[in-house]
């Protein structure tokens, strides 16, 4: 008798980056999968506050991962991973000061509409997605200085409700990550292991992970400002900016 697979539920929410990069990759491996929008369905935190998960998360065979973790998300539904090769931490600082730079010029381009605009199905506008953009570097540096990660840094807080605000945030965010580097960074393997939501990653993977969603945000905002609002880009996302990047393909889920 065959042994059928368990069902694998797929906890996400629209705009979530890792989410969406999750969903692809097990699209990606052929299984099939049932995704559950915790926006749609509130009583869905509910089973991952009892598991103490945040988004994006797996389940299967009554046994929960973060989806941040890939490598997680593939031993769970049973197919092979291979880990891809990370830029080193020069080329992430550079690229990140690469990325921000882009996402500030598209910031500025936006007019108080396209700040206002939310993304279908999301419940966040813009202007709280470029405060994403401006701001989540520093969860890096909470993980580097205090070996804690925390999200705080993904949620706008009070203060910022302009478009001078979030640029006057990410050129903030910029000086602490770059006196990071010339002060501790430029001498520092990042292979020391820390605690984050996801898991137990090393620094030079929190430091992945936080270029390469303040990217993903950027493109979100190069799409809104582009697509939704007609605006061509004055320096557009190119190769250069999201190439030896882990990025979903898709922009928006």
């Amino acid at each position: 008798m065959a042994v059928t697979a368990p069902t694998i539920d797929v906890y996400w929410m629209p705009g979530c980056s890792s989410c969406l990069r999750m969903k692809e990759f097990i699209e990606k491996s052929g299984r099939e999968y049932n995704a559950i929008n915790v926006d749609e369905h509130p009583e869905a935190r509910e089973v991952l506050n009892e598991h103490g998960l945040l988004l994006p998360v797996a389940s299967a065979g009554g046994k929960f991962v973060n989806g941040v973790d890939l490598a997680a998300v593939a031993d769970l539904i049973g197919v092979p991973y291979e880990e891809p090769v990370m830029l080193s931490p020069a080329e992430l600082v550079e690229r990140y000061n690469l990325n921000l730079a882009a996402a500030e010029g598209i910031i500025r381009q936006m007019p108080q509409a396209a700040l206002d605009y939310t993304l279908p199905n999301r419940k966040r506008p813009m202007l709280h997605v470029a405060n994403q953009v401006a701001s989540v570097a520093r969860s890096f540096l909470a993980a580097y200085n205090d070996d804690e990660h925390t999200v705080s840094f993904y949620s706008k807080p009070d203060e910022v409700r302009t478009k001078q605000d979030v640029l006057d945030r990410a050129e903030e965010t910029r000086a602490l990550i770059n006196q990071w580097w010339e002060d501790d960074g430029i001498d520092d393997p990042l292979d020391r292991v820390t605690h984050t939501y996801w898991g137990y990653p090393t620094l030079h993977q929190v430091l992945e992970r936080e270029v390469w969603h303040t990217t993903q945000h950027t493109r979100q905002l190069e799409y809104v400002l582009q697509h939704e609002f007609g605006i061509e880009p004055d320096a557009p996302l190119t190769v250069a900016n999201l190439g030896g990047l882990p990025l979903p393909e898709r922009i928006h889920d």
